[in-house]
């Protein structure tokens, strides 16, 4: 069975993290943005493998986004449906172990480096504060960033930005409904 634990060396240390998963060429349709993977990920060799991890996956399921066969994992089937996944930083953390400003902003490079080569229709980010912090280091926006679509946002990513209703954020369930209803619909619209 597949599983994506890479090793990469930064500043001198060998890391174990998650590779990225995006084709060989071609557009995306979602381009998932994640902060960092975490240990339980890697060890696994999947992501999103904690209690929240699975959560995201599970309301992907619910809203018929991505399907996924009961007991497998469900990155192996991004690329299949033009799903890419990375991360601003990929030195593992676990929850609490905030990557530094300079990180961020190396991480924005490449991020900003994937979108120019994969044009994806929308750029989800899996945490908002991840995004937060992005516009406020690297475009100087102040306002926070809101659950859904962020249309004042696309014209600094080239694509339409999106922030996940992730289970346990202060997101309300109504407005988990309503962002991930709109983002079903989306994709409905454009196939």
């Amino acid at each position: 069975m597949k599983n994506y634990k890479i090793k990469i060396n930064v500043n001198g240390k060998e890391h174990n993290t998650l590779a990225d998963i995006l084709p060989e060429k071609g557009e995306l349709e979602i381009l998932f943005i994640a902060k960092t993977p975490t240990t339980i990920s890697v060890d696994v060799g999947h992501y999103f493998q904690g209690k929240q991890g699975t959560m995201f996956w599970n309301r992907l399921a619910d809203y018929d986004i991505l399907r996924v066969p009961y007991g497998d994992y469900a990155d192996n089937y991004l690329l299949e449906n033009s799903f890419g996944i990375t991360d601003i930083v990929k030195v593992p953390r676990d929850y609490g172990n905030e990557p530094s400003d300079e990180e961020y902003r190396l991480g924005l490079k490449k991020i900003m480096d994937t979108i120019k080569l994969y044009q994806p229709k929308v750029i989800v980010f899996v945490y908002k504060a991840v995004l937060d912090k992005i516009i406020r280091l690297n475009f100087n926006i102040l306002n926070k960033s809101v659950y859904g679509f962020n249309p004042l946002l696309d014209k600094h990513f080239n694509s339409k930005v999106f922030v996940f209703p992730m289970p346990g954020t202060p997101c309300t369930s109504d407005k988990a409904i309503r962002t991930m209803t709109e983002l079903k619909h989306f994709f409905k619209k454009v196939k």
